[in-house]
This record gives structure tokens, sequence and C-alpha cells, in this order.
């Protein structure tokens, strides 16, 4: 019996990250175009810059969640409202963990 459990636990944590590893570039594309209209000398579109930069170093180590988050902080302080795909419960979960790790 939990031999069983940790193996469906197992299961569902490898399904989960490569289901949200496309999520990563199609943040960072939304992001990247968004700044691509901007005045790249204003602080905040530097800031993005440098936070979408981060999530693209993120998502090449694996590290999808915190990629996510870190998008998402990206698009707070560039003011920029991202489309997510839809992402099952076990990975909003992980995205929300990851984003209190990189400080919202």
């Amino acid at each position: 019996m939990l031999k069983r459990l940790a193996g469906i636990i197992i299961g569902v944590l490898m399904a989960t990250g490569p289901a949200a590893a496309f999520q990563c570039p199609l943040l960072i594309k939304q992001l990247s175009d968004a700044v691509a209209t901007m005045n790249r000398g204003d602080p905040k579109v530097k800031e993005g810059q440098r936070l979408i930069v981060e999530a693209g170093k993120l998502h090449e180590a694996g590290r999808h969640a915190d990629s996510i988050a870190t998008a998402e902080q990206a698009a707070r302080v560039l003011g920029v409202s991202l489309k997510l795909a839809k992402m099952a419960p076990a990975q909003e979960e992980q995205v929300r963990a990851a984003e209190e790790r990189v400080g919202k």
C-alpha cells in the first residue's frame, strides 16, 4: 500500500513538471513583446527586463514553477496582463509556493 502511494505521488510530481515547462516560454514571449513597445529607459522597464531574463534562466534550469512566478513578478512590475495556459491544480499550487520563494 505504501509503495503504491509513493508511486502515485512520484507520478503526479513527474507529470506536473513537464506540463508546466511549456508555460514559461509563452509568458516570456508575452513579456518580451510588451517590453518592445515600452520606453527602455524607464527604471520599471529595466527591472522588468531583468526579471524576464531571470525567468528564462530558471526555465532553462528546469525550475518551471520559479520561472512562472518570476514572469508573473515581471508582469506586475511592467503593468502587463499575462495570459496563462490552463494548469492542473497541482501546478498552480507549485507556482503559488514558488511565488512565496521568489518574493511575489
